[in-house]
């Protein structure tokens, strides 16, 4: 059976997914984790880009650390890739009167600076446990970092702060807007996934089309973990199998097979 993906941002659905998410957002009496929980089961919409067709929700770093989100994304021969995500509340506000970090945003830079610091300081924990081509976390890395935190403003003051913070400490700092703007700027939904290569080829055009179901929930800490002995590039066309086993789809799929239509197998 194919699914066509690609009419998903046309069907009353997609601007019900967004109702909810906007709504959450201007809801100033929810704490995090419903923020966290809207994320986990809607992560194509809101958190992966182009390659990436898996994430994990509270992976956990050793006994001290917890991630909110990790994105993987096909890095190909290079080694696969991992963008590990922090937020915050959209209400959290990043400076204070006096133009200082608040207490919640230095919160979320120090857990970037600990999980960085905890991924350099053990190696061997991670290449078993997000496995690449190299392990370096500074430079020419193949894992990348990002804060969400607050609401969007027009202060400028606060922009080049943020921006300057950003680069300072070479983290991504965008706000819970901007994840807004992601989902309503997304033309279309890959059909089949967009990983080329000549093993994803040979795959079974079905294989490949539940493969980029955009209705795809996050996969646990212990569900990432079954993956952890498996090759360090070309990770999707060589964990297919695995990925679709472990895969849990959220409430919105069976709506959207309701106001949806099949595509042929061409």
């Amino acid at each position: 059976m194919i699914y066509d993906w690609e009419s998903l941002v046309r069907l009353p659905l997609y601007r019900k997914i967004l109702d909810d998410w906007c709504a959450l957002l201007n809801n100033n009496q929810l704490k995090e984790g419903a923020y966290h929980d809207f994320l986990a089961a809607n992560p194509a919409i809101f958190l992966m880009g182009r390659n990436a067709y898996l994430a994990i929700s509270k992976l956990k770093l050793g006994s001290e650390y917890e991630t909110d989100f990790v994105v993987v994304t096909e890095g190909y021969s290079d080694g696969t890739m991992y963008e590990l995500i922090e937020i915050e509340s959209p209400h959290t506000v990043l400076f204070d009167k006096s133009g200082k970090p608040t207490a919640k945003f230095n919160a979320a830079l120090q857990q970037i600076r600990d999980w960085r610091r905890f991924l350099m300081h053990n190696k061997s924990i991670l290449h078993r446990m997000l496995p690449t081509i190299n392990t370096r976390i500074v430079s020419d890395s193949r894992f990348r970092f990002k804060i969400i935190i607050g609401r969007r403003t027009d202060d400028l003051e606060v922009l080049e702060k943020r921006r300057q913070i950003s680069e300072e400490v070479n983290i991504e700092i965008i706000s819970f807007d901007r994840l807004t703007e992601i989902a309503r700027n997304r033309s279309f939904f890959w059909n089949y996934s967009d990983i080329f290569s000549a093993e994803m080829d040979r795959l079974d055009p079905e294989k490949k089309n539940e493969l980029a179901n955009p209705f795809a929930q996050c996969i646990s800490d212990s569900q990432w973990k079954g993956f952890w002995k498996k090759k360090s590039f070309h990770f999707y066309p060589r964990m297919i199998d695995e990925i679709l086993r472990s895969r849990t789809y959220n409430s919105f799929f069976d709506e959207f097979r309701k106001q949806s239509q099949l595509v042929g197998m061409g």
